[in-house]
């Protein structure tokens, strides 16, 4: 069994020391283990090695947030286990591992260690619950720094790098709540199935009012660019 555990090295919405014991138990147990930094960069660039990982146990963040970012990668079909919201515990009775097996935590500290951490500038974009998009194209419209696209009548998240880490406004005004993002502290932003985002009124008019202003903006720097 090949198990891919996704560290979230810039986050602290994994608990490390959750990392380490769970992947030093399943190697311990025989598996074939390995460690990524962030499984949202990896799919954020639609890395080749996402294709690889889609074939292996993922275990990262909510079950939601890593289909949808796997969907993103056009991988439609990967088993999942939710580090954030489970106990190393269940996973490992789940997967049918021996709890009690243990193992050398010592390597995947060091790896953990090793890891870049990106404070402020990690991969931070949207992904889609096309199980619950209504394709309205409201993101699109709303969204001033162009992530979206419409393609054919549907929504795309085509440009993810535009994105402003940390910006979940796009969310908070989708009208079927089809819109994730993974790395965001509250659910059902985050792609968990807890309400923990208290409801956020917002003034929809003010909101494409400040849309349309920072569009223009940008296209005003891009045409004194072009001079």
């Amino acid at each position: 069994m090949k198990i891919t555990i996704c560290a979230c090295a810039s986050r602290t919405f994994i608990d490390k020391d959750k990392v380490t014991k769970l992947a030093a138990t399943l190697k311990g147990a025989g598996c074939e283990v390995e460690l990524v930094s962030d499984l949202c960069e990896l799919c954020e660039d639609k890395n080749t090695k996402v294709h690889d990982i889609a074939k292996t146990t993922i275990v990262a963040c909510h079950e939601r947030a890593v289909k949808s970012l796997m969907a993103y990668c056009d991988e439609d079909d990967c088993r999942s286990f939710d580090l954030r919201g489970q106990s190393v515990e269940d996973i490992l009775k789940a997967l049918g591992i021996d709890v009690s097996v243990g193992g050398d935590e010592t390597e995947w500290k060091t790896q953990i260690a090793s890891f870049d951490k990106k404070l402020g500038e990690d991969a931070w974009f949207p992904t889609l619950d096309k199980g619950q998009c209504a394709e309205c194209g409201k993101c699109y419209e709303f969204c001033p720094f162009g992530v979206y696209e419409m393609v054919d009548d549907r929504v795309r998240v085509m440009h993810p790098h535009n994105c402003k880490n940390n910006c979940p406004a796009c969310a908070r005004s989708c009208p079927a709540g089809a819109i994730i993002f993974p790395k965001y502290d509250r659910s059902p932003i985050n792609g968990g199935v807890a309400m923990q985002e208290k409801a956020v009124k917002l003034d929809t008019k003010e909101l494409y009012g400040e849309a349309l202003r920072e569009k223009l903006a940008n296209r005003r720097i891009g045409i004194k660019m072009m001079r």
